[in-house]
């Protein structure tokens, strides 16, 4: 047997050593490595108007056709499925983005975007409003589109759409899977009721249809011809100068005077149109007087219509505002767009209220 000699066993001491620290290390170090390690952040619950497989009764499937062209402004979905012999199909988007370049939130954005995509006479979306659907359909297809903000602040969407079999009872067995969806979807509207038509509220609803719009307490927002537009109710008032309700009794005299006082009142105005008796909507139709002024007041161009009530019950007044920005400074060009939204706005009046 061969002796060890002193410097072999120093040797083998030390090497013993060094493995235990590095042993004892890696003991002291793996706690802290594993406490520096956060766990993935859990995904939030599939709200139930987006789980497909529990609504539709079926294994989910990729869906045969193209997505339709007229959600692509929605951007890229988070899911969308299909089953029941490519029958049904849902489109789920689990956060909605920021639109660039609008002064609308995404929820109103989105609920234009889809309601149009479906062709539904939709209301304006409600700012007080934490989610809404809208139905619409024939015997031959059924569509259902939602919007709504979830626990966790993000804004969401989905669409489904039924084309229902034409054997009876896979039909049967079809609707009431779409009963289920129906359900879910009540379930968002719940509490988030429709506001109470004025009829200058439903006047606005008609001359706004299918544009981007809003209800922000009792402002109503929407976007004309990429121009934001606020419209600020004043109500049910009188003038000190007498503005007739019929076209015939109109008198040039009165313009140029409530001109003099819409001066006066407003001493810093730019006048783009002055107070200006508008035309029907039809030629020659015999329809109540209606009058409207633009102007530009500091970084705003603003727009007035009056409409004389009949027997002197007061003159309804709504006044349209338009901010400026450095991207869009021509108050020219914004009071064009100001005076064709108080058009239609008096002309939808014209429609509705006489």
């Amino acid at each position: 047997m061969t002796p060890i000699r002193p410097s072999q066993r120093q040797s083998s001491v030390a090497i013993h050593l060094v493995a235990g620290a590095c042993a004892l290390c890696a003991a002291l170090m793996a706690p802290v490595q594993a406490a520096g390690r956060k766990p993935a952040p859990a995904l939030p619950p599939t709200p139930a108007i987006a789980d497909f497989t529990e609504l539709s009764g079926a294994r989910p499937g990729d869906c045969a056709a193209p997505s339709d062209p007229a959600l692509s402004t929605m951007g890229m979905p988070t899911m969308r499925r299909c089953a029941w012999s490519q029958r049904v199909e849902m489109v789920y988007w689990r956060s909605i983005p920021a639109p660039a370049g609008t002064c609308l939130p995404p929820a109103a954005i989105a609920w234009y975007r889809l309601t149009q995509a479906i062709h539904a006479d939709a209301p304006p979306w409600s700012a007080a409003w934490s989610g809404r659907t809208i139905a619409t359909g024939t015997s031959d297809a059924q569509q259902l589109a939602a919007v709504w903000r979830g626990g966790d602040g993000q804004w969401s969407a989905t669409l489904w759409r039924w084309r229902p079999s034409d054997k009876p009872a896979t039909r049967t067995w079809q609707a009431a899977h779409w009963d289920g969806v129906t359900q879910a979807a009540h379930a968002i509207d719940a509490g988030n009721p429709l506001p109470a038509p004025s009829p200058l509220f439903v006047a606005w609803r008609d001359a706004s249809q299918g544009k981007p719009r809003m209800l922000d307490g009792d402002t109503w927002r929407w976007v004309s011809d990429k121009t934001c537009l606020r419209l600020e109710t004043s109500g049910i008032s009188q003038t000190r100068i007498h503005l007739p309700y019929s076209r015939d009794d109109a008198r040039l005299e009165q313009r140029s005077g409530m001109q003099v006082q819409l001066a006066r009142r407003l001493p810093d105005a730019e006048w783009l149109q002055p107070f200006t008796l508008l035309d029907p909507a039809r030629p020659g139709e015999r329809t109540g007087a209606k009058f409207i002024a633009v102007w530009k007041e500091g970084r705003s161009v603003k727009g007035q219509l009056w409409i004389p009530l009949r027997d002197d019950a007061g003159i309804v007044r709504a006044r349209i505002v338009s901010d400026l920005t450095a991207a869009s400074a021509d108050p020219k060009q914004r009071a064009a767009v100001v005076e064709r939204e108080l058009t239609a706005l008096a002309h939808a009046w014209e429609v509705r209220h006489e």
